[in-house]
């Protein structure tokens, strides 16, 4: 007998499927040994075939030439104000976020997507823009300011199908998809601490010759680099990491226990202090922020996990997790509720109403498939399929939203 359970067991492949179901990380741990010990051993290559195997993926068909370029007709699309004499408040409102999303889905069109899929991006994006062109422009409007804000939530929806292109009825292909938005999201904002050391850095040198850039610096370099620095981290996700996800589900994890924490003691010093969301506008809004910060939490930490991986300590944070928060959407969907029969029907509350029942929805099903993950063993392919089946749902509530409610309220 060796310390190896690997060696021990070479001939017993069911001993050696449930040790590795037991423990995935350990069993990698103990392969590793294993195999150089036997290097010529069927059994432990074939292992290692299965657990190092990495789907082919085509590198990226875009050249740092065709990145430039594409962050440069971004750059200038966000300098049409100070170009055009174009009011700022109306032209950001409207228009930076599908800037922004609009060069990542450029990038996609140009490396990655079908043909007819790319036009048909391209005609939703050109009516997101006419529409946005002709609304209203009425800052007091409740219908207007949330076709604003959930038009970009819309846009997302076009950049996944850019993203998957053919593939976009998979449920493989949508998880991708968002474990791409988590390695996005993580590579943007390391771009952007570069940037800030090297504005500092710039700033603090050209000070030093009494030459004043401040000025020019901030309004075209940094703001270039803002709208530029998502399209960057999708680049660096496609040649670096070959679209594989990396730092999103190991960050997902880390917090995932310390937003349990957090959520919990906050629930209690709520009670305590004796807030109500009832009365209180602000603190409903934050319990909605929380809902929504914790549902993209779990959903990351899910994605990025294995689908043959035994039930780790993780699982039962995440269940806790959305459990606790599945308290917080209760007493928000009831504090909605009551603001409804005491302050009667709004605009924005049948759209905070929507987003929680939709939340509620998706956090529910979620819990079932943990728990069935958990106690019959049905694997993670069912988290994964709840995920990805419910992503059009959020995509016509966004596009109901921006376009829908306007019209039947008016744009007032």
């Amino acid at each position: 007998m060796s310390d190896n359970f690997i060696l021990d067991n070479i001939d017993k492949p069911q001993s050696l499927e449930e040790a590795y179901r037991n423990s995935p990380e350990l069993f990698e741990a103990d392969l590793k040994k294993a195999l150089l010990v036997e290097k010529n051993s069927e059994t432990l290559n074939v292992w290692h075939a299965r657990l190092s195997y990495l789907p082919k993926i085509a590198a990226p068909k875009i050249s740092t030439f065709h990145l430039i370029i594409i962050c440069s007709i971004a750059g200038f699309f966000v300098k049409i104000p100070s170009i055009f004499d174009v009011h700022d408040d109306w032209y950001y409102s409207r228009f930076a976020p599908i800037i922004t999303i609009s060069a990542i889905i450029s990038y996609f069109i140009i490396s990655t997507c079908k043909k007819k899929f790319a036009w048909f991006i391209v005609l939703a994006l050109a009516a997101c823009i006419s529409y946005l062109l002709v609304i209203p422009d009425n800052s007091r409007s409740a219908s207007i300011t949330m076709a604003l804000i959930h038009l970009p939530l819309f846009t997302l929806s076009l950049l996944a199908v850019s993203f998957m292109s053919d593939q976009w009825l998979n449920v493989d292909s949508r998880i991708n998809f968002i474990r791409y938005l988590g390695e996005m999201g993580i590579y943007s904002v390391l771009i952007l601490l570069g940037g800030i050391i090297l504005t500092a850095l710039t700033l603090g040198l050209f000070s030093l010759i009494d030459l004043p850039i401040d000025r020019w610096y901030m309004e075209y370099v940094v703001v270039i680099g803002l709208v530029s620095s998502p399209v960057v981290a999708t680049y660096l996700f496609d040649s670096v990491q070959n679209r594989q996800s990396k730092f999103a589900p190991i960050l997902s994890n880390v917090f995932s226990p310390l937003f349990l924490i957090t959520i919990l003691a906050y629930l209690i010093a709520t009670v305590y202090q004796g807030k109500s969301p009832y009365t209180d506008r602000d603190f409903l809004i934050t319990f909605n922020g929380l809902l929504i910060v914790i549902l993209a939490l779990t959903i990351f930490s899910i994605s990025g996990k294995r689908r043959a991986a035994a039930v780790e300590a993780s699982d039962y944070i995440n269940i806790c997790l959305i459990g606790s928060t599945l308290i917080v959407n209760l007493v928000a969907l009831s504090a909605i509720l009551f603001r409804w029969a005491e302050y009667g029907v709004t605009l924005n509350r049948i759209v905070v109403s929507g987003a929680n029942i939709l939340i509620f929805v998706h956090l529910v099903l979620l819990l079932s498939g943990y728990i069935g993950h958990i106690k019959d063993g049905k694997g993670l392919s069912n988290l994964e399929s709840i995920i990805a089946r419910y992503m059009p749902i959020y995509a016509v509530w966004s596009l109901i939203v921006s376009f829908v409610l306007p019209l039947v309220f008016q744009f007032e």
